[in-house]
């Protein structure tokens, strides 16, 4: 399973938003689901009930099964019931991996898509640590390969971003 953090805390997203933008929180609902609730549904819908609280205009809250899925990510825009929301987005936030990100790219071009992910890797859920764990990081983390895994807060702390889902509070990197 594909391991994402994100890159930075709530505040910083909001700084890098605008009160009138259109906002759509967009999140899959498989691998993110899984790296400490940092997407799913649940987390999907607690950003975009923080950002609306927050004054933020948010239009749609956009659950999709894999982002990494490029023809399911253009069937957003030719579906009647989704086009017009799309087209009048101004900017999506991805709770989803690189690979889902740099297809939101690809298809909403002229739309702001916040960088949020950063993908260290491959890992494993443990029934035994009740959480996904990291096993294959990649290079460019700089992390040793670990059989056993480790847990995401401590990748997370290693790297310099943050593990699960957005939250409100002050965060510790």
């Amino acid at each position: 399973m594909i391991v994402s953090l994100r890159k930075f805390s709530y505040e910083d997203l909001k700084k890098q938003l605008k009160k009138d933008d259109k906002i759509v929180v967009w999140s899959c609902n498989n691998c993110v689901k899984f790296c400490d609730g940092f997407g799913g549904r649940e987390a999907m819908n607690n950003l975009a009930d923080k950002l609306t609280s927050d004054g933020f205009n948010v239009i749609r809250r956009e659950l999709i099964g894999m982002s990494c899925v490029l023809d399911l990510v253009c069937l957003r825009t030719m579906d009647t019931a989704t086009r017009e929301i799309f087209d009048s987005a101004t900017v999506i936030i991805p709770l989803v991996c690189e690979d889902g990100l740099d297809n939101l790219k690809y298809v909403f071009k002229g739309k702001k898509i916040i960088d949020v992910p950063l993908t260290v890797g491959l890992g494993v859920f443990s029934t035994e640590f009740g959480s996904l764990r990291l096993t294959v990081p990649f290079e460019k983390t700089g992390l040793p390969f670990s059989p056993e895994g480790i847990p995401l807060s401590e990748v997370a702390k290693k790297l310099g971003v943050y593990a699960g889902p957005f939250v409100k509070s002050v965060e510790k990197k």
